[in-house]
Order: C-alpha cells, then structure tokens, then sequence
C-alpha cells in the first residue's frame, strides 16, 4: 500500500478518536492490474447491506460502518473480474485493489474477442419481449398502493431572508442547511394497473395548499406504470429513448458490470450510458434473469445535459417478481422554471413531484410503513393560513383557470372577455361572473355583458351547466350568446386546440396578431351570432366521450364594420354530436372543463351534424348535414424528435350560405399556429368535399446537439408540411353572395416551413414557403413567421 494511503488512514483514526474501536475503517486504492493506473467511479460495498461508495478520479476511496458481523467487501468495475475481500467488525484496513480487466465470461454468456457481450444480452431480452413485457403479453389486472407528494424544493437561504418566505419558514421540513421541502400536495390511493392502462380506484387521502387537489392533477402529469421495454419512457409528459429501443444501440453504450446470485437465479448486471448525454436518454443498470431474459430491476436517470426544459433530476426505479408483476415503482422530478447558476445553486426554488407505487408483497417484505398523515396535515394546514400562500393561491387560481377568484361565491369571469383589442370593435371592455363551487357544488352559473367601443354594440352571453348525478361524467349545458364569431372556425376545427383556452373560436396567439395584417387583401371574417344552445359532454367509456348539441340561431355574414345589426343573416336550427376516442390517455376535469394529457397513440374524433335554414328573403326552410373526421397524433421518434400530425376531412350536403362551408384556415397575421395555413388568408378557399394534412417535425435538437457550444442553448430543429384539397360547387352561390375572391381548391394547396424552435426556451421562429398556387398574389409566397410559448 503506497505511503498516502497509511497517511490517510492514521489521520481517519486520529479523526474518529475512540470511535475507531467500534467502527470499520477501509480506505485504499483501485488500480489496473495490468497498467498501474487508477479506475474510478468503481464500486466498494459490504455485501447484503446498503453500505457503500465509490472511487474518485485518482481511484481512491474511504469507507466507515458500524458492522455487526464478519462482512465481504465487494469491489466491482465495468469491465473487470469482481474482487472479494473478507472483513472483521472493528477492523481497520488499508488496500490496494488490483482490478483485473474481463476477457469472457460470465456464466450462460459465450462472446468472441471484440465483442461486448452486454450487447448479447441486451438482444436477447429484446427477443423476449413477448412474454415479458406487462404491456402485451395479456398480464392481468394488478392493484397497487400509491403515494404521490409535491414540494416546493431548493429554498435556499437567500429566499428565506425575502419577505415571502418568512412566514413559511414554521412550516417547512428541513432537509439540510441549504435545501429545505415545502409540502405542497399529498395523496394516498389504491390504483389498478392492467398493461398500459392505470386506473385510480380509491383514493385514502387528498391534501393540497395553493390550489386545488384537482389542479395539481393538471399542472403535474404523474405517468407511473412505465414498461422499460418500449421504445420510448415518458417521464412527466417528456418522452426519453429507452435503452431496451429498437434503435437503443445508435444511441447508448452497454457495460456488463457483474453477475449476482439472488433466490431465483443468476441476474446480468448492465448498466447503459448515452453516446450524447444532449439527446433525451437515460443512464443506468438494469438487473436481467439469467434464465429468462426478463428485466427484474431497473433505476435510470435523465442526463442534465438533455435537450428538456422545465425538467430536472428525473429519475424512476422499478423491480419486478419473477411474474413480471410490478412490486415497486419511484418516480421522481424537478420541475424547474427557475434560472440554475450551477448544479446546485439556484435562483428562485423549483418543485419537487414524487410517485411510488408499491405492492402489498413489497411493502410486506420492507416493512414499509407509510408516514403519519397527522403530521403532514397539519404542516400543510398550518401553511395554508400564512398571507404568503393566500395571495400565491390567488394567483395560481387566475393562471390555472383563467378566472379570477373574489373570496365569495362569485368569481369574476374569463379574463379574457374583460379587454380586447381588435379591428371591429377597437377596445373591447367586458364584465364576466360565474358562480364557484362555494355556491353549488354540480351547478356552475355564468355570465357577460360587453361592450364594443368602435361598433357601439352591446353583447351578451348566459349560461347554465350542471354535473348530473351518473357514474360517468355527463354535464348538461344550457348557453344563450349574442357576440361576434369567426365564421371561418367551425366547433370541429376547434379540436385542433381541444387543451388550451384559446380566444373564442380562435387560437389565443394567433388572435392576438391578427390586427397586424400583413397585406392589403385580409379579410375581417368576425360576424354576429345569436344562438341558444343545449348540449351535453358525456363519458360512455375510459377511452370513448361525446359532445351532442342542439342550436337555434340567427347568423349574419358580409363585412361586420358595416354594422353590427344591418348585416344580412340566416336562421337556423341544427342537431350534432363529436365522437372522441383516445386510448392511454391522462384526464382531468377542473370545474366544468376536462384536460387531455399527451398519449402515443393516435386520437381519433368522428362529427355528424343535421339541420335546416332560411335566409331573410327565402320563404322556407332548406335541409344541410356536414360529415366529418379527424385523426390527431404525436409520435415520438427517440433520439430523432417527434412527429405531430392531423388529418382532417369532411362533406358538406345539400346547397348552404357560404358560412356553414368548410372553409380552411389561413393566417392574416404574423404569428405562426400549427393548424392553420400561414401563407392563406380567411376565406380565400372554401369546399364542400374536403382534407387537410398539418404535419410537424421537431427534431428536438438531433442536430443541434452535436454541435459543441450550440447545443447549450438546447434549439430545436423544425420543418413542417401542409396540404389541403377541397372542390366547391357553384350551387351554393344562389343562397347567398359570397365574399369577393372567394374560389375553390382543385388543385392541392401545399406549402412547407423550417425554423429554429426553443429560442430563449420561449419563441420559435419559421420560415415558410408556398409551393402550389404561386400565381395567387393575394397572399405572400414566402414569409417569417414566429410563435410564443411556454412547454418542454
């Protein structure tokens, strides 16, 4: 042993004092046998104990324990024979490991030279997925105990010094002298697992501060129930290659780090790491059975360096029975929109979600026991009360709903309906009320009353909804309006934008810009609507929801400027209804309205609607119906992005005014939308035989990630393609006048886009091209176009 290592062991005992007398002291080296240098990040552990470090850069190490019997200290290394020392309770030692590097073999594993037989194994339980994997090979239904918890994390001492935190600060459980956990949200429940599908079944206790427990289902997507044999893990709604992918050898390195006996069998240890730790991917070890070729534990973390935003430190742990039933499963993240200084220091605090689910056997054989809900209660409702949490209550209400809640049962509405600014009305000032639950529990009131400073108009909308007494979800409305509307975006369209809030009929961000127009030949499609309207939301399977609807109405149509009440209109009396089915997919009802979470699969809507007419000069009633379909996916690519895409098409029957139309969404403004056609205006193009395709390739970085000093700033590689087809027949223009320039789309309309996305981590920045009906000058053949936004 060289003389470093007596100097470092003598000032251990010094330092320990009597202590030593009871304690183990190890400390030592690890070499290569064969060349003399160093190996690091090597691990040294007792054997059947949670005992254990590992080496630093020189190959050094140190390791204190108190043990209660003779132990065998193990030393193990990627790439070389395992090393056993035997070790007395009490004794000091001071080693040098000289690691031999591993030629063959592990037992049941025969590899040629240069070859990795990590990769051998890695192929084989690829080959015995079949069988393995919970998600297809028809396991049954497994109920599981579930605990989820939510912090504000990394409340450094700066923060408790600031005015907002102080009267926190009696509240908080405090981890160390520079981190501390604010309990934010708890929850106990049974959940029922059955191949991809998790389903809450019970829930034993529910506790949140700052919002509502609802609202933390919402802002933080818990996945849970991961199957490291897919191509792709999805970690709170971040999607990261598995090493177990089809494609996982491009993109990780495989170690065959040891071979375990355990009760039922020999497990291959394997640990993966990233070829490039900027690309989402995952480093870890899984232990695989020998016999089987089944994945018995596995616990992998995300690279900080990946191409993500607004995630850090994700990591899970799984361990499966010899069924491949699950027995526990951790998840656990950072959600950090604060600035980070360096890998510890942060500037603002971050929150911390956690989700484990453990099985009775497991929680038997640990002997878990679950922590003592009084005690977490009554922090959470101590907490509650401070001035500090009541103005964040407040706020995060108005950003999480878009209502602003007064205190009493009356909150002030859609804070978007209070000001607007647009080119029909100017300044749009409006007074929304709703009721809350502190009123009625399944009755929601709501009304507006607005007023247009340019049309000198008033408008008004009323409305009524009630959460009927079903097992399923089914809400009833009852809505009368008198507003403008845009007569280009049909209650189909709008699917488009089924999660956000939107304006209206309308994308948020591209409403915004719209008054921006950026040529002489945009058209103002805003007209008056009044319509009373019954329909109902319904639930008639996990995977299976129904929009159906009644309307009566009045709608005028040519130039709103020229007055809100001397437009010509149609009456009109329609039924509908909207099919959605989507498989794997997350929902969460806040207050009358429900959220999607992503899913890999495809989400399939099916519309049929049927009514009748009469224009204001016409002495009957004319009949229409409209068809419609549309298939919406996100599918993630590893390594290469994801690929977004929908595909919609329809029929319009019998002869109609030209507002109940299809007619394709184009872009008056600057601002970019995914599902509108940036280099068309409004209602340049209408059809009654439709289909449109809107595709998005976002690279998340495939590229930019290989490009040193770049790739920090974590861009994103994007190219979109769209095309849309649609024949319009000449019968419709004896109903009424349609709008100058207005024409038919025979031949396809194709453009294609590429940007840089994730600029700053808020903007994304396109430019795009028309390929097809370049002799149209009414809209520009090339143009920039940007996007604000906030998402991972």
């Amino acid at each position: 042993m060289t003389m470093r290592k007596y100097i470092l062991l003598i000032m251990l005992c010094i330092s320990f004092g009597v202590s030593a007398q009871v304690e183990t002291i190890i400390v030592g080296s690890v070499v290569n046998g064969d060349t003399g240098e160093p190996i690091p990040n090597t691990n040294i552990y007792f054997r059947n104990t949670t005992v254990g470090t590992t080496s630093n850069e020189t190959g050094d190490f140190a390791l204190r324990c108190l043990l209660d019997k003779k132990r065998t200290l193990v030393v193990s290394s990627v790439g070389y024979h395992t090393q056993h020392y035997s070790i007395e309770p009490g004794q000091m030692a001071g080693i040098e490991v000289e690691m031999k590097e591993r030629q063959a073999l592990l037992p049941e594993i025969l590899a040629t030279p240069g070859e990795n037989p990590a990769i051998y194994i890695i192929n084989k339980v690829r080959a015995n997925r079949q069988q393995n994997d919970r998600y297809i090979n028809g396991s049954g239904a497994q109920t599981l105990n579930a605990t989820t918890n939510v912090y504000i994390s990394h409340i450094g001492r700066r923060q408790l010094k600031r005015s907002l935190w102080r009267s926190l600060q009696s509240g908080m459980i405090k981890q160390n002298d520079s981190t501390m956990l604010l309990p934010l949200f708890v929850r106990d429940e049974q959940v029922q697992i059955e191949g991809s599908r998790s389903t809450r079944i019970n829930t034993l206790r529910e506790q949140a501060i700052i919002l509502s427990p609802t609202d933390y289902t919402a802002l933080l997507s818990i996945d849970g129930n991961i199957s490291i044999y897919q191509n792709n893990i999805s970690l709170l709604g971040h999607s990261f290659l598995s090493p177990l992918a089809a494609s996982g050898m491009t993109a990780y390195n495989y170690y065959l780090a040891d071979s375990v006996r355990t009760e039922t069998g020999l497990n291959y240890i394997i640990h993966f790491r990233p070829k490039n730790a900027f690309y989402a991917t995952l480093s870890g070890e899984m232990h695989i059975d020998s016999a089987s070729y089944a994945v018995r534990h596995v616990s992998a973390q995300a690279s900080p360096q990946a191409n993500i935003n607004y995630l850090g430190d994700a990591q899970f742990v799984q361990t499966f029975a010899p069924d491949n039933s699950l027995q526990l499963e951790k998840v656990s993240a950072m959600l950090d929109f604060a600035v980070t200084l360096d890998t510890t220091k942060r500037v603002m605090p971050t929150a911390l979600v956690e989700y484990t689910m453990r099985s009775e056997q497991e929680i038997k054989e640990s002997a878990y026991v679950y922590a003592d809900t009084s005690a977490v209660a009554s922090n959470i409702d101590s907490i509650a009360e401070t001035p500090a949490i009541r103005v964040a209550t407040w706020i995060g209400k108005i950003i999480t709903t878009g209502y602003i809640p007064t205190g009493t049962i009356i909150d002030i509405g859609h804070v978007q309906e209070i000001l607007q600014v647009n080119k029909h009305e100017t300044v749009h000032i409006g007074l929304p009320v709703r009721t809350n639950d502190k009123l009625m529990k399944n009755v929601c009131l709501e009304a507006n009353v607005a007023y247009g400073v340019r049309d000198r108009a008033w408008k008004g909308m009323g409305r009524a909804s009630f959460n009927l007494p079903t097992p399923r979800r089914n809400i009833l409305t009852i809505e009368y309006r008198d507003h403008y509307a845009w007569t280009e975006v049909d209650d189909f369209s709008r699917l488009h934008h089924e999660n956000t809030m939107g304006y209206g009929l309308m994308d948020f961000t591209a409403y915004t810009f719209e008054a921006l127009h950026n040529n002489r030949h945009t058209k103002n499609t805003a007209a008056r609507r009044r319509q009373a309207e019954v329909r109902t939301e319904n639930d008639w399977h996990n995977n299976v929801e129904t929009q159906l609807y009644a309307r009566l109405g009045w709608q005028n149509y040519g130039d709103p400027l020229v007055g809100y009440n001397k437009l010509p209109y149609y009456s009109y009396q329609s039924l509908g209804g909207i099919v959605r089915i989507g498989f794997g997919e997350r929902k969460t009802d806040l207050w009358f309205k429900r959220y999607h979470s992503r899913t890999p699969y495809p989400v399939i809507y099916a519309g049929i609607e049927g009514g009748s007419y009469q224009t204001q000069d016409a002495d009957s009633y004319r009949l229409y119906g409209k068809l419609n379909l549309m298939v919406r996916h996100t599918v993630p690519l590893g390594i290469g992005g994801e690929l977004t895409y929908a595909v919609h098409a329809g029929i319009v029957l019998g002869r109609v005014p030209y507002p109940l139309l299809h007619h394709f969404e184009g872009n008056q403004g600057f601002a970019y939308d995914p599902y509108r056609f940036t280099l068309m205006n409004n209602f340049q193009y209408a059809a009654d035989r439709f289909i449109a395709l809107h595709t998005e390739w976002n690279g998340r970085g495939v590229l930019f990630n290989l490009i040193p000093g770049v790739r920090y700033a974590k861009l994103r590689e994007l190219v979109t393609f769209k095309m849309a087809w649609g024949a319009y027949s000449p019968k419709h223009n004896s109903i009424t006048t349609t709008p100058d320039g207005m024409q038919s789309l025979n031949i396809p309309y194709i453009e294609i886009g590429c940007g840089i996305g994730n600029i700053l981590r808020v903007v994304d920045v396109y430019s795009v091209w028309r390929l097809t009906h370049r002799n149209n000058t009414e809209a520009p053949l090339w143009a920039m176009r940007f996007r604000l936004h906030i998402g991972y």
